[in-house]
């Protein structure tokens, strides 16, 4: 029996897709951990921030061209379209990213029905008020944001 658990932590290793963690600690005794699983097969990147309350999950679905995110804190999710002119690709992401700034105004009316963005973001979305998002490029400096809700997916800051 513990030959075949090892076996299938072993085979799972092997035919995972890349997985990249970020551990960040910063020098004010905070401590943010970052998972990103690339599904080159289903073109699909989840993304999940460890941070307490500002903890968010996120996943870009390339081939519908969305992006949703689901804030804890804020108990929501939103789902935006993915300019594909700025969002890395899959392959990209494997790399460090230049950074782009974005500010996203949500739309105040929710989702009535959230499948339709496809079943990766029905599953992270269901069951919490969803909201869509248009972005807007914004200069560096973010004087409009309050720094909790910012949020880095993929090296492109988001402002909610």
């Amino acid at each position: 029996m513990k030959t075949l658990v090892i076996f299938a932590a072993l085979l799972g290793s092997l035919l995972a897709t890349d997985n990249i963690n970020v551990n960040n600690q910063g020098n004010v005794d905070d401590n943010v951990h970052q998972i990103v699983n690339i599904n080159n097969q289903d073109h699909v990147a989840h993304i999940n921030s460890l941070n307490g309350w500002n903890s968010w999950d996120s996943i870009c679905e390339y081939g519908k061209g969305v992006v949703a995110t689901r804030l804890y804190g804020k108990r929501m999710c939103v789902v935006t379209k993915m300019d594909t002119n700025v969002f890395p690709s899959l392959d990209a992401l494997n790399n460090k990213p230049a950074s782009s700034f974005f500010k996203f105004n949500i739309n105040q009316v929710p989702i009535a029905n959230i499948g339709i963005y496809g079943v990766h973001v029905e599953a992270l979305c269901r069951g919490i008020p969803s909201y869509t998002a248009e972005a807007h490029q914004v200069d560096a400096g973010f004087e409009l944001c309050d720094p909790s809700s910012i949020i880095v997916i993929a090296g492109i800051s988001f402002c909610f």
